[in-house]
């Protein structure tokens, strides 16, 4: 149970464990903490009060078997709380349905920021994190995770954001990289030769090479606009304009443009005919993910903040992912998602209606960020998905496991039984301790985020609070983990159903006990964790140590960045590699991390680092997505060979009057009404508005075609 706080305003707690105590045992014991926080007081006083201070500390101490027969109260706010309330009420806690109360020992909500609208004394217990909602981002998360884009690369699969012209230009670089370099593995083949004279394979080593190029002198701008001309992409797509058709729409010249130079002979093109088409550039040496990669090129898109697989489209081809890429909304605003690259080579589950992928959900429970104190529960639960994996028709439900048309959570043995022999061995030996230093990996590049505390680098006051967080997994066909996200509040199963319920919801009263139980005692000062020595000589004893996600050889093969994780989870001790049980409240709980405190100060800094990265707003020079998207897509052979007096020269046009969307009648009206609103001097002549030389997206102005036209009607107000 939780201890007894030296806080006056904090009740009196005692040890579970006095209960059973006879009271001429009882009477032996010390008196209750806030006794002792009295005297201390009074001792403090003027002289005149010592004489009533003495009296007061004299006095006997009340019952502690009285004052343990009181129950512990507990609140449970939201959803998936009815297996907490139920463990709770069994041990005789009585429950205060009033979410906004302040009278209760241990409050448990679903919703992180719920924990945060009542305040709380430091005696009481939450299961959240102040700000731990962030962890569930998967915006946010990945920011976190590839501030080290070396370790990230061993366990996280490629991840861009898509809501800032930043991250849109790396995906579009990563997935004109993939597409090559898959080219060149498939080889030339007879359906490799375009009618235009040039190949796959030729724009692959074209594509590789000028990438290579730019990463070795550093220049961005080398790499960037790795296809230079429209027969590059008719090529290595199979298609000819990639634009969604919204920005297609406002980009009909350079679209029509487009198509004509790739109606020209290659030999024609100045882009084809003086770049050299053989000596690619060997990616081998790069930080690639190859059981990702694949022919299909394959990636989901991800919206941030919605959880339980809504808001996840699994697509193949640059044209499908930009299209969808232009409809994920959210609160309002238009491209709000990531792009995460697929598995296109996982873990394949026999099923009647075919071989079907599967993904895994591990509960971790993080006591305290600084130091840093983390169990993880050994079992885990598979999701296989309910219908056969293929990458030729990317139906939903062959693809998110957590988008089913019937019950398919399974338990760990149960999966492992049907796979068959040598499965439990590769699971103990490979996956699971690379999957708890992927866990560890990802709650170091976190803990900036929860860490941080107040101005002075002092924790801010509030009670003291846990987390369980639910982590999924995906597995390759090599055995091999890849973390997909983080949940700040998983289910806790009381849904599931099928032939396989009574042994999943077994398993989930069982973790949730014995976390409780964990969590008490740790709280309750009754948790003795083993000191980092006492580790370390438990880690001497060992034999053979099992296969680890980093190691030297690893970390030594390419460059990190001051913050990375890799070597912080290299040096966690071989002992709690596959997690170290400690028996007692920690049921089956196993420790897998524990780490000395660090300095608040340092991670105050580093927290403001990281909120400042990841909330940063675009810079005032920050290419729009059409823009980016039209250099990027629309190359008509004006590359690097084009003299600069032509570039100039192609710098601006002018938008015909008939390429002008015509107005609706809704439109007309709406015109109408704001134009007698305005003065006199404000009025102007929309024929004039509708022919202002603009920018073709290569200059410097940052007004683009389609802010013209959606504009017109308010260029005098502008102006003014």
């Amino acid at each position: 149970m939780a201890s007894a706080s030296t806080d006056a305003a904090a009740p009196e707690e005692v040890s579970e464990d006095c209960a059973a105590q006879e009271p001429a045992e009882a009477a032996k014991e010390e008196p209750p903490a806030a006794d002792a926080a009295d005297a201390a007081d009074a001792a403090d006083a003027p002289d005149a009060a010592d004489a009533e201070a003495g009296q007061k500390a004299a006095k006997p101490a009340p019952c502690k078997k009285a004052a343990e027969s009181a129950p512990k109260v507990f609140i449970c706010e939201g959803q998936s709380c009815d297996l907490v309330r139920r463990v709770l009420k069994t041990w005789g806690w009585e429950e205060n349905s009033d979410p906004d109360s302040k009278r209760c020992d241990l409050k448990w909500t679903f919703r992180s920021r719920d924990a945060e609208k009542t305040a709380l004394d430091p005696w009481q217990l939450v299961n959240h994190f102040r700000g731990s909602y962030f962890l569930s981002n998967k915006a946010f998360l990945g920011n976190c995770l590839q501030r080290c884009e070396t370790c990230a690369l061993a366990f996280f699969p490629r991840q861009h954001d898509l809501r800032n012209s930043s991250g849109l230009k790396n995906f579009l670089r990563d997935f004109v990289t993939t597409a090559a370099e898959q080219a060149l593995l498939n080889g030339e083949n007879a359906e490799d030769q375009q009618e235009a004279g040039v190949s796959a394979s030729q724009v692959a080593a074209r594509v590789l090479r000028r990438k290579k190029e730019g990463d070795l002198t550093g220049d961005s701008l080398q790499s960037e606009r790795l296809l230079r001309c429209a027969h590059e992409c008719t090529a290595l797509f199979g298609e000819g304009c990639l634009l969604p058709s919204k920005v297609r729409l406002f980009c009909r010249p350079h679209v029509e443009a487009f198509s004509s130079s790739a109606l020209r002979p290659a030999a024609e093109c100045s882009v084809c005919s003086e770049e050299a088409s053989s000596g690619g550039a060997d990616s081998s040496s790069r930080l690639r993910q190859d059981m990702l990669d694949g022919l299909q090129n394959v990636w989901a898109l991800k919206e941030p903040c919605v959880q339980k697989g809504a808001g996840v489209t699994v697509l193949s081809g640059l044209a499908k992912l930009l299209e969808s890429y232009e409809q994920h909304t959210a609160h309002g605003q238009g491209r709000d998602c990531v792009a995460q690259k697929y598995i296109e080579r996982p873990l394949l589950i026999q099923r009647d209606y075919g071989p079907a992928k599967c993904d895994l959900r591990v509960w971790v429970l993080v006591l305290d960020w600084n130091p840093l104190t983390a169990f993880v529960h050994p079992e885990v639960y598979f999701r296989v998905a309910t219908k056969p994996f293929t990458l030729d028709t990317l139906e939903p439900n062959a693809h998110k496991t957590n988008c089913r048309d019937e019950e398919n959570r399974t338990p760990m043995k149960t999966l492992f039984e049907e796979i068959g022999e040598g499965a439990e061995e590769k699971w103990s030996n490979t996956t699971w301790p690379k999957l708890l230093d992927a866990v560890r990996a990802a709650l170091l590049a976190t803990r900036d985020a929860m860490a941080g505390g107040d101005k002075e680098g002092k924790q801010k006051p509030g009670p003291r609070a846990f987390e369980l967080f639910g982590l999924d997994f995906a597995i390759d066909e090599a055995w091999r983990p890849w973390l997909l996200e983080m949940n700040t509040s998983p289910c806790m199963l009381d849904d599931c159903q099928g032939i396989y319920e009574k042994q999943i919801k077994d398993w989930a009263w069982e973790a949730t006990d014995s976390l409780l139980k964990l969590v008490l005692a740790h709280h309750a000062g009754d948790l003795k964790l083993p000191s980092i020595a006492e580790l370390q000589r438990q880690s001497e004893d060992l034999g053979a140590a099992p296969e680890r996600l980093f190691d030297p050889d690893t970390l030594a093969a390419a460059p990190h960045s001051e913050r990375c994780t890799g070597a912080a989870v290299a040096a966690v001790p071989a002992c709690l590699a596959s997690g170290l049980s400690l028996g007692g409240p920690c049921g089956r709980w196993r420790l897998i991390m524990k780490e000395r405190s660090l300095d608040e100060a340092q991670l105050r800094r580093a927290n403001e680092e990281l909120l400042r990265r990841g909330t940063q707003a675009p810079g005032s020079k920050d290419t729009s997505a059409a823009r980016l998207l039209r250099e990027w897509l629309l190359p008509v052979g004006q590359g690097a060979s084009q003299p600069a007096k032509a570039k100039k020269d192609s710098q601006s046009y002018v938008i015909p009057t008939q390429l002008v969307p015509p107005m609706s009648k809704t439109s007309t009206k709406l015109a109408e009404k704001r134009k007698s609103s305005q003065a006199p001097s404000m009025r102007g002549s929309r024929k004039e508005s509708q022919t202002r030389n603009v920018s073709s997206g290569y200059g410097d102005s940052k007004k683009l075609p389609s802010q013209i036209i959606g504009s017109a009607l308010r260029l005098k107000r502008a102006e003014v």
